[in-house]
Protein backbone atom coordinates (compact mmCIF):
# COMPACT_ATOMS: atom_id res chain seq x y z
CA UNK A 1 0.00 0.00 0.00
CA UNK A 2 2.84 2.29 0.95
CA UNK A 3 3.69 2.33 -3.06
CA UNK A 4 0.07 3.32 -4.02
CA UNK A 5 0.34 6.41 -1.77
CA UNK A 6 3.74 7.30 -3.09
CA UNK A 7 4.95 10.10 -5.56
CA UNK A 8 6.32 7.63 -7.33
CA UNK A 9 3.26 5.87 -7.52
CA UNK A 10 1.12 8.79 -8.07
CA UNK A 11 3.69 9.69 -10.94
CA UNK A 12 2.73 6.19 -12.70
CA UNK A 13 -1.07 6.34 -12.04
CA UNK A 14 -0.96 9.89 -14.03
CA UNK A 15 1.32 8.24 -16.87
CA UNK A 16 -1.05 5.04 -16.96
CA UNK A 17 -4.40 7.79 -17.18
CA UNK A 18 -2.72 10.20 -19.77
CA UNK A 19 -2.06 7.21 -22.23
CA UNK A 20 -6.12 6.16 -21.64
CA UNK A 21 -7.14 9.62 -21.73
CA UNK A 22 -5.88 9.56 -25.21
CA UNK A 23 -6.74 6.16 -26.46
CA UNK A 24 -10.39 6.47 -24.77
CA UNK A 25 -10.45 9.45 -27.09
CA UNK A 26 -9.34 7.81 -30.54
CA UNK A 27 -10.94 4.24 -30.03
CA UNK A 28 -13.08 4.48 -27.79
CA UNK A 29 -14.12 1.90 -24.24
CA UNK A 30 -14.55 -1.61 -26.71
CA UNK A 31 -11.76 -0.70 -28.43
CA UNK A 32 -8.95 0.28 -26.27
CA UNK A 33 -7.57 -2.89 -24.17
CA UNK A 34 -5.96 -3.04 -20.65
CA UNK A 35 -2.40 -4.05 -22.90
CA UNK A 36 -2.97 -1.53 -25.43
CA UNK A 37 -2.92 0.98 -21.86
CA UNK A 38 -0.26 0.02 -20.69
CA UNK A 39 2.08 0.22 -23.77
CA UNK A 40 1.52 3.47 -24.47
CA UNK A 41 2.16 4.72 -21.16
CA UNK A 42 5.15 2.10 -21.36
CA UNK A 43 4.86 0.27 -17.99
CA UNK A 44 3.98 -3.20 -17.27
CA UNK A 45 0.75 -4.77 -17.48
CA UNK A 46 1.29 -5.68 -14.09
CA UNK A 47 1.42 -2.11 -12.96
CA UNK A 48 -1.95 -1.15 -14.46
CA UNK A 49 -3.47 -4.15 -12.51
CA UNK A 50 -2.07 -3.04 -9.35
CA UNK A 51 -3.01 0.55 -9.68
CA UNK A 52 -6.45 0.33 -11.19
CA UNK A 53 -7.08 -3.20 -11.02
CA UNK A 54 -8.81 -3.23 -14.72
CA UNK A 55 -9.81 -1.00 -17.51
CA UNK A 56 -12.96 -0.18 -15.97
CA UNK A 57 -11.60 1.62 -12.89
CA UNK A 58 -9.01 3.43 -15.01
CA UNK A 59 -11.96 4.42 -17.46
CA UNK A 60 -13.71 5.83 -14.04
CA UNK A 61 -10.67 7.28 -12.93
CA UNK A 62 -9.83 8.85 -16.52
CA UNK A 63 -13.46 10.49 -16.39
CA UNK A 64 -13.20 11.72 -12.86
CA UNK A 65 -9.65 13.57 -13.07
CA UNK A 66 -10.77 16.40 -14.99
CA UNK A 67 -14.55 16.69 -14.57
CA UNK A 68 -14.02 19.18 -12.36
CA UNK A 69 -12.04 21.45 -15.24
CA UNK A 70 -14.65 20.64 -17.41
CA UNK A 71 -17.22 22.28 -15.34
CA UNK A 72 -15.36 25.40 -14.36
CA UNK A 73 -14.51 25.73 -18.22
CA UNK A 74 -18.17 26.09 -18.88
CA UNK A 75 -19.05 27.92 -15.95
CA UNK A 76 -16.32 30.69 -16.49
CA UNK A 77 -17.76 30.61 -20.22
CA UNK A 78 -20.81 31.90 -18.89
CA UNK A 79 -19.38 34.48 -16.52
CA UNK A 80 -17.73 35.67 -19.75
CA UNK A 81 -21.43 35.92 -21.32
CA UNK A 82 -23.04 37.49 -18.74
CA UNK A 83 -19.88 39.68 -17.33
CA UNK A 84 -19.79 41.55 -21.56
CA UNK A 85 -24.22 41.45 -22.19
CA UNK A 86 -25.96 44.28 -20.62
CA UNK A 87 -29.08 42.77 -19.53
CA UNK A 88 -30.16 38.90 -19.62
CA UNK A 89 -28.31 36.83 -22.18
CA UNK A 90 -30.59 35.84 -25.04
CA UNK A 91 -31.14 31.88 -26.19
CA UNK A 92 -28.00 32.05 -29.01
CA UNK A 93 -26.03 34.00 -26.59
CA UNK A 94 -26.71 31.17 -23.89
CA UNK A 95 -26.05 28.39 -26.37
CA UNK A 96 -22.62 30.30 -27.31
CA UNK A 97 -21.49 30.39 -24.01
CA UNK A 98 -22.12 26.63 -23.87
CA UNK A 99 -21.01 25.21 -26.92
CA UNK A 100 -17.84 27.69 -27.99
CA UNK A 101 -15.63 26.03 -25.24
CA UNK A 102 -16.36 22.37 -26.69
CA UNK A 103 -15.71 24.00 -30.22
CA UNK A 104 -12.38 25.65 -29.39
CA UNK A 105 -11.12 22.62 -26.98
CA UNK A 106 -11.81 19.96 -29.95
CA UNK A 107 -10.18 21.69 -32.61
CA UNK A 108 -7.10 23.28 -30.11
CA UNK A 109 -4.52 20.43 -30.53
CA UNK A 110 -2.64 20.83 -26.84
CA UNK A 111 -5.31 21.54 -25.32
CA UNK A 112 -5.48 20.21 -22.11
CA UNK A 113 -8.79 19.48 -22.22
CA UNK A 114 -9.09 18.48 -25.67
CA UNK A 115 -8.91 14.53 -25.71
CA UNK A 116 -10.18 14.58 -22.18
CA UNK A 117 -13.42 15.89 -24.42
CA UNK A 118 -13.16 13.81 -27.50
CA UNK A 119 -12.74 11.10 -24.67
CA UNK A 120 -15.99 11.43 -23.50
CA UNK A 121 -17.55 12.24 -26.61
CA UNK A 122 -16.69 8.65 -27.87
CA UNK A 123 -17.61 6.94 -24.60
CA UNK A 124 -21.30 8.38 -24.63
CA UNK A 125 -21.36 6.47 -28.10
CA UNK A 126 -21.31 3.22 -25.24
CA UNK A 127 -24.06 5.13 -22.96
CA UNK A 128 -26.47 1.55 -23.26
CA UNK A 129 -23.51 -0.65 -21.50
CA UNK A 130 -24.88 -0.61 -17.99
CA UNK A 131 -21.38 -0.52 -16.22
CA UNK A 132 -20.77 2.49 -17.81
CA UNK A 133 -23.90 4.80 -16.95
CA UNK A 134 -23.53 5.84 -13.72
CA UNK A 135 -20.58 6.94 -14.47
CA UNK A 136 -21.22 9.03 -17.86
CA UNK A 137 -24.07 10.02 -15.83
CA UNK A 138 -21.64 11.93 -13.62
CA UNK A 139 -21.30 14.59 -17.17
CA UNK A 140 -24.90 15.44 -16.27
CA UNK A 141 -23.19 18.51 -13.95
CA UNK A 142 -22.43 20.31 -17.15
CA UNK A 143 -25.41 19.95 -18.78
CA UNK A 144 -27.20 20.74 -15.58
CA UNK A 145 -25.39 24.34 -16.27
CA UNK A 146 -26.95 24.98 -19.63
CA UNK A 147 -30.61 23.50 -18.45
CA UNK A 148 -30.83 26.17 -15.87
CA UNK A 149 -30.15 28.69 -17.93
CA UNK A 150 -32.29 27.52 -20.44
CA UNK A 151 -35.59 27.29 -18.25
CA UNK A 152 -35.05 30.39 -17.12
CA UNK A 153 -35.17 31.81 -20.76
CA UNK A 154 -38.02 29.72 -21.72
CA UNK A 155 -40.28 29.64 -18.58
CA UNK A 156 -43.42 28.86 -20.48
CA UNK A 157 -42.26 25.72 -22.05
CA UNK A 158 -42.23 22.56 -20.75
CA UNK A 159 -39.51 20.86 -19.00
CA UNK A 160 -40.26 17.62 -21.64
CA UNK A 161 -39.76 20.27 -24.55
CA UNK A 162 -36.53 21.99 -23.07
CA UNK A 163 -35.15 18.30 -22.56
CA UNK A 164 -35.57 17.28 -25.60
CA UNK A 165 -34.37 20.33 -27.73
CA UNK A 166 -30.98 19.54 -25.55
CA UNK A 167 -30.89 15.79 -26.45
CA UNK A 168 -30.71 17.24 -29.81
CA UNK A 169 -28.32 19.82 -29.83
CA UNK A 170 -25.55 17.69 -27.72
CA UNK A 171 -25.88 14.74 -29.55
CA UNK A 172 -25.17 16.76 -32.69
CA UNK A 173 -21.94 18.60 -30.38
CA UNK A 174 -21.29 15.03 -29.36
CA UNK A 175 -20.94 13.74 -32.84
CA UNK A 176 -19.11 17.60 -34.05
CA UNK A 177 -16.54 16.77 -31.35
CA UNK A 178 -15.38 13.36 -32.29
CA UNK A 179 -15.74 14.11 -36.21
CA UNK A 180 -12.48 12.72 -37.63
CA UNK A 181 -14.11 14.25 -41.24
CA UNK A 182 -17.00 13.78 -42.12
CA UNK A 183 -17.70 16.90 -42.45
CA UNK A 184 -15.03 17.52 -45.04
CA UNK A 185 -16.25 14.91 -47.38
CA UNK A 186 -20.13 15.76 -46.82
CA UNK A 187 -19.48 19.40 -47.54
CA UNK A 188 -16.60 18.60 -50.37
CA UNK A 189 -13.81 20.20 -48.16
CA UNK A 190 -15.58 23.64 -47.87
CA UNK A 191 -15.43 23.01 -44.32
CA UNK A 192 -13.10 21.05 -42.27
CA UNK A 193 -13.75 19.36 -39.20
CA UNK A 194 -10.08 20.60 -37.84
CA UNK A 195 -11.73 24.11 -38.10
CA UNK A 196 -15.13 23.30 -36.46
CA UNK A 197 -15.39 26.53 -34.42
CA UNK A 198 -14.89 29.06 -37.64
CA UNK A 199 -18.80 27.49 -38.14
CA UNK A 200 -19.76 28.53 -34.09
CA UNK A 201 -22.05 31.43 -35.77
CA UNK A 202 -24.32 29.12 -37.91
CA UNK A 203 -23.75 26.35 -35.73
CA UNK A 204 -25.50 28.69 -32.82
CA UNK A 205 -27.86 30.17 -34.74
CA UNK A 206 -29.16 26.92 -35.82
CA UNK A 207 -29.08 25.26 -31.89
CA UNK A 208 -30.94 28.08 -31.25
CA UNK A 209 -33.55 28.58 -34.04
CA UNK A 210 -34.36 24.57 -33.46
CA UNK A 211 -34.67 24.98 -29.63
CA UNK A 212 -37.19 28.16 -30.26
CA UNK A 213 -38.98 25.85 -32.90
CA UNK A 214 -39.47 22.59 -30.60
CA UNK A 215 -40.96 24.73 -28.18
CA UNK A 216 -43.20 27.06 -29.83
CA UNK A 217 -41.38 29.99 -28.75
CA UNK A 218 -40.76 33.23 -31.02
CA UNK A 219 -37.78 33.87 -32.40
CA UNK A 220 -35.99 36.23 -30.35
CA UNK A 221 -32.45 35.66 -30.55
CA UNK A 222 -29.48 38.29 -30.99
CA UNK A 223 -27.66 37.17 -33.99
CA UNK A 224 -24.30 36.36 -33.68
CA UNK A 225 -21.08 37.08 -36.15
CA UNK A 226 -19.78 34.00 -37.45
CA UNK A 227 -16.09 35.04 -36.25
CA UNK A 228 -13.71 32.36 -35.56
CA UNK A 229 -13.17 31.35 -31.77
Amino acid sequence: MAVRNSSKGADTRQVILNAAEVLFSEHGYNGTSLRDIANAANVRLSAAHYHFGNKHEIYRAAMERKLDLLQQTISDSFADADGSTEGCLTIEQTIAAFVQPFLTIASTPGHELRHYVLMTSHLMSSYRMPELRPILAKLSVVSDLFEQRIKKLMPHTSESEILFGMYIMEAALIFMVQDPGFLDDLTRNHHMSNAIGRNSGAIIRFFAAGLERIAGEPHQSHRLDDRPI
